[in-house]
């Protein structure tokens, strides 16, 4: 019977037998056709052996002095429970047979042994350990391809996001933003375009539900609005913001899923007017500090969220010479559980906001409450620099 010796020359086996003309036997055969092999006279010395070396497959003695081939093979499983055991016996012994495959000994062999049945086992095996190797390998190959691929989303998310603030100055406010998605690919985005000299345009989106699909509608959401800010700046047109969300709405509608909603907030702030319009897409309210009554103050959502069959578009204007500051976010700022407390986030985040003077302060306050990150968080926090 031919064997195909090929497929053992990249494998290890360790040979544990207390026979010495046996151990020699199997240097001298196992040594033209195995990448290495290891030789033990007892499972002690085999279990070291184990313990030191790469091993692929063990092939073992049952009866020897110091340790048998059982126990050996019981301390190697505590160890590598996949590893497979071949043991040659000549004991039938329905008591041994049954602790042999309690500790899962993958073949036996009957003693006396020949080559032919130690070939013709160590092949399955060989061929199983191989083909666990490719699997493996595929299965790395795959998982590192993935977060190659995320990687490149990711840098694509921030290629996407436009911040053309410089120095965190935004009209009479110092303007920082915190971005930080809890998976590669984000369900959320942002851009901060400055429109002109006096005028800035500032944008959040949510992407409704997880992975690759919100990711990608934010993404396109996010890309389209910028695109339009483009248009403006070069072309120097006048700056509608109920117009540019009726053209991002009409880019997207094809695009959506059957039922996917957006999301958004689209905040337009001239500071000629010293006013701010705002168009809320079922987002969190915003909030805002009163520089008269110092108190927080509420912006709800003026819009249903954003959908392929979004009709019209209400916008609010008001003024901002008398605010503090602002805090603009995402839900996944305020939805986060709270350490060993069944309450969220929500809880705590007015009075955070009303004590921190700036994102860091905000920032701390916040990730000291909750349990961990449950979603992608983007908030931006605007202070007024005239106080």
């Amino acid at each position: 019977m031919a064997y195909n010796l090929k497929i053992y020359e990249s494998l290890n086996i360790l040979c544990v037998e207390d026979d010495e003309s046996i151990r020699n036997i199997y240097d001298a055969m196992f040594s033209l056709v195995f990448k290495n092999v290891y030789l033990a006279e007892n499972g002690k010395e085999g279990l070291e052996i184990f313990q030191k070396e790469k091993i692929d497959i063990v092939l073992t003695d049952h009866s020897m002095p110091v340790m048998d081939g059982l126990e050996m093979s019981r301390k190697i499983r505590e160890v590598d429970a996949t590893i497979p055991i071949v043991m040659i016996t000549a004991i039938e012994n329905i008591n041994m047979l049954r602790d042999a495959i309690d500790i899962r000994i993958t073949s036996f062999i009957k003693k006396p042994i020949s080559s032919q049945s130690i070939f013709s086992t160590l092949e399955f095996v060989a061929k199983s350990v191989l083909a666990e190797r490719l699997l493996v390998q595929f299965q790395k190959e795959k998982l590192l391809y993935s977060e190659y691929q995320e990687n490149l989303t990711y840098e694509k998310e921030r290629t996407i996001i436009k911040n053309d603030v410089v120095e965190n100055r935004f009209l009479n406010f110092e303007c920082e933003v915190f971005f930080q998605p809890r998976d590669t690919l984000s369900g959320d985005s942002y851009s901060i375009r400055k429109v002109d000299e006096k005028r800035y345009f500032a944008f959040i989106v949510d992407g409704m539900g997880k992975g690759i699909s919100a990711s990608v509608t934010a993404m396109m959401c996010c890309a389209y609005a910028n695109h339009i800010v483009n248009e403006i700046i070069v072309t120097k047109d006048d700056f509608s913001l109920s117009s540019l969300i009726t053209r991002v709405m009409k880019f997207l509608a094809p695009n959506l899923l059957e039922d996917e909603v957006i999301s958004a907030s689209f905040l337009f702030f001239d500071g000629k007017e010293e006013i701010m319009e705002y168009a809320m897409f079922s987002m969190p309210a915003m909030l805002y500090v009163s520089k008269e009554d110092k108190n927080v103050h509420k912006i709800k959502s003026n819009n249903p969220p954003l959908s392929a069959y979004t009709s019209s578009v209400n916008s609010t204007r008001i003024g901002v010479n008398d605010i503090d500051k602002f805090l603009f976010f995402s839900d996944g700022v305020n939805e986060n559980s709270l350490k060993k407390s069944q309450d969220s986030y929500a809880k705590f985040l007015h009075n955070d906001f009303l004590e921190s003077a700036n994102l860091e302060e905000f920032e701390l306050k916040r990730v000291e409450k909750i349990e961990e990150q449950e979603d992608d968080v983007t908030y931006i926090f605007l202070k007024n620099r005239n106080n």
